[in-house]
This record gives structure tokens, sequence and C-alpha cells, in this order.
């Protein structure tokens, strides 16, 4: 008779092999569950951020234009002044009401304002 050189696995050994294998599969379950809250997680931080920055955007950008006091100027005093002069001035449209206004124009500080900003832009600049 032939003699059967098999080896005969024990009961543990395989009772082993099933343990990794089942240990390998939860701990690829519980990655793939971290690795998906994580996901969330940002997603949610990216979006949350996206709205608080669009919030304050939107909130700190205002059209109002800041009072004699806040704007602190000292040309804010000619400015306004100036302003009421132009209010004097007339609402027809006729040609000799029109010269008028031009002819009360006062254009001669003209050039000595534009000069005024060059030297600040100058100094600033220095």
């Amino acid at each position: 008779m032939e003699e059967n050189n098999t080896k005969m696995k024990m009961p543990e050994e395989s009772f082993s092999s099933m343990q990794t294998q089942d240990k390998s599969a939860h701990l690829g379950a519980i990655l793939g569950i971290l690795i998906v809250i994580l996901v969330l997680i940002l997603g949610g931080l990216y979006v949350w951020g996206s709205t608080m920055t669009s919030t304050t955007d939107s909130s700190t950008h205002t059209n109002t234009r800041p009072t004699a006091e806040e704007n602190n100027e000292p040309e804010s005093t000619n400015a306004e002044a100036e302003v009421d002069t132009m209010g004097a001035l007339s609402t027809s449209n006729e040609i000799n009401a029109i010269q008028a206004d031009i002819d009360s124009t006062d254009l001669s500080n003209l050039d000595a304002e534009i000069t005024a900003i060059e030297a600040e832009i100058n100094a600033a600049s220095e």
C-alpha cells in the first residue's frame, strides 16, 4: 500500500488564519469609515469658512461717505463751501443763463490745487 504523506491541518491552525483574515477585513472597514468621516468634516469646514468670509466681506463694504468729522481733512470745509456755491447756479437751460453760470465759475485756484496735490504725492513717495 501506498503511504499517503498528506499533512493534516490541525483545527487551531485554520482557526487562527480565519481570525487574521477577519481582523484585516475589520481594519479595512474601520479605515474606510474614518476616511469618509474625515472628508465630511473637511467639507463642512470649507462650506462654513466660505459662508463666514462672504458674510464678513459684505458687512465690511459700505457705500456711505464719511461725515465731515470722520473725514478730518482740511479741504473738507472748502469743498463744502464750493458745493454750496454750485447750488447757487441757475437751473435754466437758456444760453444766457448758462453763459452767466460759466462766467461766475471761479477756476483760478484750479492750478494751485493741482500743484498742492502733486506736492503731497511727491512728499509721500520720498
